[in-house]
């Protein structure tokens, strides 16, 4: 990447900005990144470069810090932009193999426009840093309980390599999207899913797909838990803890009567400006789902909050604020709206019950405590076109090729006597 006209490379800047943001205030590094994208008109290779940056900086972050640890006395009392400008250096040099010279120089430069007296301080640690052994949570930069807990329940934790590899632009493609993106140029290869495309080297808001409503942003692993309702026209879905309606929309498009159900309105108004752009009908309605609803369907998609333990690589702050106490209150969450749902799925329906979290008590262990509640659901086989980590009553698919993990269980409710 080239420098800025008196300086450091722009990408590198935002990236680093964007980090210290994230870190300081407690922001998410997707909206945060996205924000400054908008605000900076960077050509579209400096816009991959700093969008590597800044990601693979803060999913490597807890391996990158142990290999800076020996060179520093108390990293700790740094200046956080200077910290960020260790890491994000560090980063570049060992996983992106830029020249030294270049990398160490264009770092320096950053941390002495953010403090007096630590470019040399960048300059040398940068020149000496290089890989170290480190336990496999450390070298993943995943929490220790969490990898430990992934070792027993799965008998293997090696899929967490595929949370710190970067991942196409995944989206669902409705009819006409293929013809545009050809027009314009993109290249796009199929995804797992039959209306589903992988989209390298180019911003979302750069596409003309996106703009004319032919795209829709979305990750083939969320997008098959909304395929096993198996909804089709005319038929009434409701759509709960649906935030912005994405998974709505897709249903929608199928011809499907949707109400997406969320407490939050705003998240809801920016999914209702969604549909708008892709010219797609679903009611919203807010409301706090863990009172009972108004309305009933053969169709109810939960796709309930959780952890997010299998969306690591697209946000990768999860991993530096997750407490095990998460999981057990998560999980205590996940078991009211189960009720709500239940009440909320006519007999003979079908109840799916999705997370993207890929731990046991927010996955088959609440199913089962659903089950014995309810005597009058059973679960329905799934087959996926992921691959699996474990099937029991459910499916857990791994995060591996740029998909996200995720926990379904498909439920039918025995019909009315």
């Amino acid at each position: 990447m080239s420098r800025g006209p008196s300086g450091p490379s722009p990408a590198r800047v935002l990236a680093h900005r964007a980090l210290v943001l994230v870190d300081r205030n407690r922001r998410y590094l997707q909206p945060t990144l996205d924000c400054a994208l908008t605000r900076r008109q960077l050509a579209p290779g400096e816009r991959a470069f700093a969008t590597r940056i800044a990601y693979g900086a803060l999913q490597r972050k807890a391996y990158i810090d142990h290999v800076l640890s020996p060179l520093l006395r108390a990293p700790k009392k740094l200046p956080l932009e200077v910290r960020w400008a260790l890491r994000a250096g560090a980063y570049e040099k060992l996983f992106l193999k830029s020249p030294d010279y270049a990398t160490v120089s264009q770092w320096v430069e950053i941390a002495k426009a953010n403090g007096k007296g630590f470019g040399g301080l960048v300059n040398a640690v940068l020149r000496r840093v290089e890989r170290r052994p480190a336990p496999p949570w450390i070298e993943a930069s995943i929490p220790r309980f969490l990898y430990e807990h992934w070792g027993r329940f799965f008998q293997s934790a090696a899929f967490v390599s595929a949370f710190n590899e970067p991942a196409p632009l995944w989206v669902a493609a409705f009819p006409g999207a293929k013809e545009s993106l050809s027009a314009q140029g993109i290249e796009w290869t199929p995804g797992p899913l039959p209306e589903t495309l992988a989209i390298q080297g180019i911003g979302l808001r750069e596409v003309d797909a996106y703009r004319l409503g032919l795209i829709q942003p979305q990750n083939p692993a969320s997008l098959f838990a909304a395929t096993l309702l198996g909804a089709g026209p005319g038929d009434r879905v409701l759509d709960l803890a649906g935030g912005a309606g994405i998974k709505a929309a897709w249903l929608a498009a199928r011809g499907a009567q949707v109400t997406s159900y969320d407490r939050d309105p705003r998240r809801q108004q920016s999914g209702a400006e969604n549909l708008r752009r892709l010219g797609l009908a679903v009611t919203m309605k807010t409301r706090d789902l863990r009172g009972p609803l108004d309305a009933e369907a053969p169709l109810v998609l939960l796709d309930a909050p959780c952890t997010g333990t299998g969306t690591l690589r697209h946000h990768p702050e999860i991993r530096y604020r997750l407490e095990p106490g998460a999981i057990a209150r998560a999980a205590k969450l996940q078991e009211r709206l189960l009720e709500t749902a239940a009440a909320a799925t006519l007999p003979g329906g079908v109840l799916v019950y999705t997370v993207c979290s890929l731990t046991e008590e927010e996955g088959e262990a609440q199913i089962a405590r659903f089950l014995e509640r309810h005597p009058e659901f059973h679960p329905e086989p799934i087959e996926t076109p992921f691959r699996e980590l474990r099937r029991g009553l459910g499916v857990y698919v791994s995060p591996e090729g740029g998909l996200d993990g995720f926990y379904y269980a498909k439920l039918r409710k025995r019909p009315a006597p």
